[in-house]
């Protein structure tokens, strides 16, 4: 991990006002978010383009830690069912550390470039025609140091004015070392719904549950749960969760056992804002 005494998330920041650049006066239909974590079943219609710019914030671990996740995805409608899109992914970071001999903290920065990620979803039923809405996705993200392998099931249901959505999770991870590479499997249970006020506007709740297996063993499952507004209008949307994180079901000893929060993995507090231009 290369330090930088400069702060790293300038550049992210900086990236919005270039993008704006990007929005065309053209009017396309679009696969508006309800959540940032969960996903739904629909997808852009064939030929429909979308331009998302996610912000992930992640912070405080065991000591100070402070992380942003920017993604910038290109998104395309292939079929009336079909979707898919490439991603690049950056990361800035800034945390604390002890020396275990001296004693003393010392804190580091980065700004590291995170690959490239090819997404596809296929819809298979409708959330609103059928009983219930669902879909297919996957997502191989290709980075220096790590190749992710990652499948979810999505379900989903709009009755009234009321979202339901839930996605089944699963990941694996490999870390490429010279020495051997390091796999980690992880799954993971999305819950959301959210009730929408006007046409545009709606306001809901989401929860996660991560589980984490390394070398075989259960390291641990985290749980986060926080509030998510949406807003769609004509040629953009934009949505935002906060999540703090919950007391664990279940934590390995080496994560400290019991059922506190894992600070080890995952941090106090996230959020994520998602950000859209139709193309």
């Amino acid at each position: 991990m290369a330090t930088n005494k400069t702060t790293p998330f300038k550049t992210s920041v900086n990236l919005l006002p270039v993008l704006g650049g990007l929005l065309t006066a053209g009017v396309a239909t679009a696969n508006d978010r309800h959540f940032t974590y969960t996903y739904e079943s629909a997808v852009l219609p064939e030929g429909g383009r979308e331009f998302e710019v996610w912000t992930t914030g992640r912070f405080g671990r065991e000591q100070f830690y402070s992380r942003y996740d920017q993604r910038l995805e290109f998104e395309v409608g292939l079929t009336s069912r079909l979707q898919t899109s490439m991603y690049l992914n950056y990361k800035g970071l800034v945390f604390d550390s002890t020396d275990p001999m001296t004693m003393m903290t010392k804190r580091a920065s980065s700004f590291e470039y995170g690959g490239i990620s090819s997404e596809w979803k296929y819809k298979l039923t409708d959330p609103v025609a059928d009983a219930l809405g669902s879909a297919l996705y996957g997502e191989v993200s290709a980075a220096p140091d790590e190749i992710e392998f990652e499948a979810k099931l999505i379900f989903d249901k709009q009755v009234g004015n009321v979202l339901l959505a839930a996605n089944l999770v699963g990941e694996l991870e490999i870390e490429l070392r010279p020495e051997a590479a390091e796999k980690e499997w992880i799954g993971e249970l999305d819950l959301a719904a959210s009730y929408r006020f006007t046409p545009n506007l709606s306001v809901g709740l989401e929860l996660r549950n991560h589980n984490e297996i390394a070398e075989g063993t259960w390291e641990h499952s985290a749980l986060f749960l926080g509030p998510v507004l949406a807003y769609a209008s004509k040629g953009w949307w934009v949505a935002l969760t906060v999540m703090p994180q919950l007391p664990s079901l279940y934590r390995s000893a080496e994560h400290g056992g019991g059922h506190g929060r894992d600070l080890h993995d995952h941090e106090k507090f996230n959020a994520r804002l998602l950000f859209s231009f139709h193309l």
